[in-house]
């Protein structure tokens, strides 16, 4: 990863920082080439960190365009992603797609979603998800293996059980 020691940054390469990479302490968010969503800054604003916005200099705040977003929508689907990102999580991963930038993130579900479109990312202060997962769903009453959590199996009625499928 190019994402340095102590938080700083390469020139020319853009990071996207997520709330809990903020919150790690790990990382200077002073440092410049730091892209925030705007979910992630309303986030930060409601917590008790909001002193550290106040602080910053050259902000860069966006909101990804919806092709972007519309694009990591369906790559969570097809990780099996798609129930666990919020909205902000999904705004991370379309920034970074949008501005080809790496992700700062402790989540392995936005790892694991970075993973299947090919984007760069570093956790903060846990080591990166290793490979890709894609996400399944079994029936926990007669072991039907769906795609996606439906919440309840349609054949018996148990309710499913998410278990991971290495790629």
């Amino acid at each position: 990863m190019h994402f340095k020691k102590y938080g700083t940054v390469e020139n020319n390469i853009y990071y996207v920082i997520d709330t809990s990479a903020i919150l790690s302490g790990k990382i200077n968010i002073a440092a410049g080439n730091l892209i925030f969503p705007e979910s992630v800054i309303n986030e930060i604003q409601h917590g008790n960190i909001k002193y550290l916005i106040d602080s910053m200099e050259n902000i860069r705040v966006y909101r990804p365009e919806e092709g972007y977003l519309n694009i990591v929508k369906e790559a969570s689907k097809k990780t099996g992603d798609y129930n666990v990102l919020s909205s902000t999580d999904m705004d991370i991963i379309a920034l970074a797609l949008q501005f080809n930038a790496i992700i700062i993130t402790d989540d392995y579900a936005i790892q694991n979603v970075a993973s299947r479109l090919k984007i760069k990312y570093s956790g903060a202060s846990i080591n990166e998800i290793k490979r890709e997962i894609r996400w399944l769903y079994r029936c926990t009453g007669c072991h039907k293996i769906y795609n996606e959590d439906i919440k309840e199996c349609p054949v018996c009625g148990h309710k499913l059980k998410r278990f991971t499928k290495k790629l």
